[in-house]
This record gives C-alpha cells, sequence and structure tokens, in this order.
C-alpha cells in the first residue's frame, strides 16, 4: 500500500523527512512500502539521458541488491537512492490526457493494434490519445502498460534494460492507481526514438549463447533479456519473439582473450557480499553516475552469477573485478 507521507516527502524533494524514514528501522512492510514509492518516484522522471541509467534502473538495481538481506538494509544504499532521485525533475501533468478523454468521451471502440500502428509510425500525438482510451476502456488494467514494453523490445539493444526494470519496478507491487504513472514512463522513452520494426522469431534462446557472453558478451544486456525471457509476463510469446532476433544478432569478439584472476571479487560469496560490494561503490571517490552505472552492472552481473559454474564465475570475476 502506499504511503502519502513518504510520496508526498519524495515529489517534493525532502530529504531530511525521506532520511528521517531511512534511519527508523525499515524492516518487513515497511521496508517494501519505502523501495516502492522509490520505484514510483522513479518513474515520474521527466527523463532523456543515458537509458541505462535512467532512475528506474538505477533504484531497482537497488531495490533488488537490498533484497539479499531484507532484515538489515542498507541505509547506505537507500540514502544514494534518494540522492540519485533527487537530481531529476518529476512530471506532474500525467493525469492531463486521461481528464482530456474523460471529458471528450471515448467515443468509438478503439484497438489495441491501432495503438501498435501510431507507435510504429511515430505518430506519438495520436498514440498518446488511443494510449488514453484504451486504458481507460480496459478498466485501467496493466494490458495497455504490456503492450507498450513487448513495441519497446522491437529496439532491444537500446530498451531492454529499461523494459526488464520497469517491469520488475511495475511487479513489486502492482498498485492499480499507479499504473498509469508507469504506462507513461515508457511511453515518454518510447517517442524520443523511432522503434525498430517488429521481428520474426528466430529459433535461439538465451543459454544457447550464455557461456559466450560469459566470456566476451555485453553481460548487463544479455542479464536482462535473460530474465525478461524467463519471467512470467501475459505477453511473454511477443516478448520471446523480439528477443530471440536480437540474439541472434548478438556478435562476439573472437580476438578478445581474458587473462584469468585466481583472486576475483566474486570468490566466496555470502548473503551479504553484493551489498558489501555496493556499499564500496557508492564510497568511492565518483561522481553519482559512475556510481549508478557500477550499481546497475553489479546487479546485473549478481543475476547472471545465480545459474553459473565455477569456470563461468572466474570469467565474469576476471571481467569486472575493477568495480569493486
Amino acid at each position: 500500500m502506499a504511503d502519502p507521507n513518504l510520496r508526498s516527502a519524495l515529489c517534493n524533494k525532502d530529504k531530511q523527512v525521506c532520511h528521517r524514514m531511512i534511519s527508523s528501522n525499515l524492516v518487513g512492510e515497511s521496508l517494501v512500502v519505502f523501495l516502492y514509492e522509490l520505484l514510483y518516484a522513479s518513474a515520474l522522471v521527466s527523463y532523456d539521458k543515458k537509458l541505462a541509467l535512467h532512475p528506474i534502473c538505477v533504484i531497482n538495481s537497488i531495490k533488488n541488491l537490498i533484497g539479499d538481506d531484507r532484515e538489515n538494509p542498507s541505509t547506505e544504499l537507500l540514502k544514494f537512492a534518494i540522492d540519485y532521485l533527487f537530481q531529476f525533475e518529476f512530471r506532474n501533468n500525467d493525469q492531463d490526457k486521461l481528464d482530456e478523454v474523460i471529458r471528450d468521451g471515448i467515443g468509438e471502440t478503439v484497438f489495441v493494434g491501432e495503438l501498435e500502428d501510431a507507435c510504429q509510425v511515430g505518430d506519438w500525438k495520436k498514440a498518446e490519445i488511443i494510449m488514453s482510451k484504451t486504458f481507460i476502456a480496459s478498466d485501467r488494467s496493466r494490458a495497455t502498460f504490456d503492450t507498450l514494453a513487448e513495441l519497446a523490445l522491437q529496439s532491444a539493444p537500446k530498451n531492454a534494460l529499461f523494459i526488464y526494470h520497469i517491469l520488475r519496478g511495475y511487479q513489486f507491487q502492482e498498485i492499480k492507481k499507479d499504473t498509469w504513472t508507469f504506462i507513461k514512463c515508457i511511453f515518454n522513452q518510447m517517442n524520443i526514438n523511432r522503434l525498430d520494426s517488429a521481428h520474426e522469431p528466430v529459433a535461439i534462446a538465451p543459454d544457447d549463447i550464455k557461456q559466450r557472453i560469459i566470456e566476451t558478451g555485453d553481460v548487463i544486456y544479455f542479464s536482462a533479456i535473460e530474465r525478461i525471457w524467463h519471467g512470467e509476463y501475459v505477453r511473454i510469446r511477443g516478448y520471446r519473439r523480439e528477443l530471440s532476433y536480437w540474439l541472434s544478432e548478438i556478435r562476439f569478439d573472437e580476438s578478445e582473450i581474458m587473462k584469468m584472476i585466481n583472486d576475483h571479487f566474486l570468490i566466496d560469496l555470502n548473503k551479504r557480499s553484493y551489498i558489501n560490494f555496493s556499499e564500496k561503490i557508492i564510497n568511492k571517490e565518483r561522481t553519482k553516475n559512475n556510481k549508478a552505472e557500477d550499481l546497475v552492472t553489479l546487479e546485473a552481473i549478481r543475476a547472471l552469477c545465480k545459474n553459473i559454474d565455477k569456470n563461468g564465475l572466474t570469467h565474469i570475476g576476471s571481467r569486472f573485478n575493477q568495480l569493486t
């Protein structure tokens, strides 16, 4: 359930109140509510920079890392999340288009296919009207959210990481009254660049190239694809169709040779290892963006390393040993 006092403090960028809440023994339900409100505020951000550094990617990464020890949540990570989030401006007009559609009436029946067509040709003004109508007509369900996620994955190299994090951020609590905010978040990112065309499925799955990714590939991008692929979504067939095409397009540098490190940072992992790594990252003398990017990278590594063997851990640990 949303916390109106916390939401107000976040939207008003009241750091003092937020830090006081962080110091008030956040465990159990109070921690869940705090993390969700951070995710909700992240979805409200007006953002047009590097998509891997979108607050929804950074805050959901922090949420996943904190999840390794929920009984002792890292106050350093939570405070960094606040500091990172508060450097951005929040949208305050999300409701305007819905109010306009309600005032004018939905009119004739609209279909999801019309929304897809408008997005495909980049007619974002028309797409926003159709999107608003389909959302209202569906009793404000998440169907529009899922449709936009599938469309965004047509440009997976650009959008997959963002889509993974916003899918998980939304599903963390899936509060119906907040659905429109997450829809607007995806829509606003999609209309910055034109979408690629839809693709035919390819007979390939993440496991087919995972070892090569571990050795020389883009671990962060692949980790997002793999997690979406294995997720439980209504439109998973469409997600996999697009992701299979982009998996088939991944190329590898066969000339790259990685020197293995015996004492890499992933040796002797325990319950709090990734939290400790995270705190090392945010205590470095670096910019907020550098720290945020390293946290997103670390979280992707954490996910990828859950199901790899010792040899794979050595490859990843050696490739990213400088991270911590």
